[in-house]
């Protein structure tokens, strides 16, 4: 059974993810080395991260999730 994906959702998150990075001036490098998160296949779009891989993030981050999702509009409202 193929896995529902939500891809705008997943492009919204990994954008987050990468603006984070870069307002910390990271290479995808450093935060892969330093959460053992596959940086550079989420931002690909290769892979889509799990809840758990953003909790990592947002701990290596000093977030929490509602930190993180709180600037994320999505889905719009109808």
């Amino acid at each position: 059974m193929k896995q529902r994906r939500d891809e705008i959702l997943n492009r919204t998150i990994v954008d987050r993810m990468k603006r984070l990075r870069h307002e910390h001036g990271h290479s995808q490098e450093y935060v892969m080395e330093n959460t053992k998160l596959d940086i550079p296949h989420f931002e690909s779009g290769r892979y889509t991260p799990s809840i758990n891989s953003i909790a990592i993030f947002c701990r290596f981050y000093g977030l929490t999730l509602a930190e993180f999702f709180a600037p994320l509009d999505y889905p719009p409202k109808e």
